[in-house]
């Protein structure tokens, strides 16, 4: 792939964590809310997520059960319940360095890939079950993207926490799968304007190398940009 296309030291970088994206959707749902709707929905959230209060305890939490006595943003909520911890209490990791380097500040653009695939990628033909397939795959894609900056349950609080915290997307352990099955597909080519030679191919080599370690440990995917 010829990197020398937008390749700006000042782009983001761009991380995928191991997530519960199941549980992700759950805490987004509730902190749309307002109000008594708020406090009540977090308080049975936690109810029947005890998980969820173990670990904003061993944060310092001491009323986890009431929204409001939280004094963190809801970025940081949400990146604090639902990253998956190995038995050692720290982050899973997912994918081999070299992949997280090259998907991390791609050089095109603001330095993101999803963003690259989005507007490159093109369907194999135009067959139904060829353009069925290609849009789930798209559909996957844009979620990983940008779903919590997007309505109804994104916002630009996701996009603007306390430290620079910004979560663009999230998938669940079933659209990790569902994700790299296409990727490894036969749906999709890339379009004659693709301005990086191989850009394409290469985003999508990291990605699912990225993929399938997360479908090995059985969970989710966040995708978070660093400045």
């Amino acid at each position: 792939m010829d990197l020398d296309g937008n390749n700006d030291s000042t782009t983001s970088f761009f991380t995928l964590d191991a997530c519960d994206g199941e549980l992700a959707i759950k805490i987004m749902t509730v902190l749309s809310l307002n109000g008594n709707d708020l406090e009540k929905s977090w308080k049975q959230l936690l109810f029947d997520n005890p998980q969820m209060e173990a670990r904003l305890r061993s944060q310092g939490i001491d009323t986890p059960s009431s929204r409001g006595s939280i004094e963190w943003d809801d970025a940081m909520i949400l990146f604090t319940c639902t990253l998956e911890i190995n038995n050692q209490n720290r982050p899973v990791q997912l994918g081999e360095q070299l992949s997280k380097e090259r998907f991390g500040r791609f050089p095109w653009g603001n330095g993101s890939a999803t963003n690259y695939l989005l507007e490159f990628l093109r369907p194999n033909n135009s067959s139904a079950s060829t353009k069925e397939s290609y849009d789930g795959m798209m559909k996957l894609l844009g979620k990983l993207n940008s779903f919590c900056i997007q309505e109804p349950l994104g916002d630009s609080k996701y996009s603007n926490g306390v430290g620079g915290l910004n979560i663009c997307g999230i998938l669940d352990k079933n659209e990790v799968y569902d994700l790299r099955k296409y990727f490894t597909g036969r749906m999709w080519s890339v379009s004659a304007d693709e301005p990086l030679d191989g850009g394409v191919r290469d985003a999508i080599k990291h990605l699912v190398l990225i993929l399938k370690s997360a479908e090995r440990y059985g969970v989710g995917m966040m995708l978070r940009s660093h400045a």
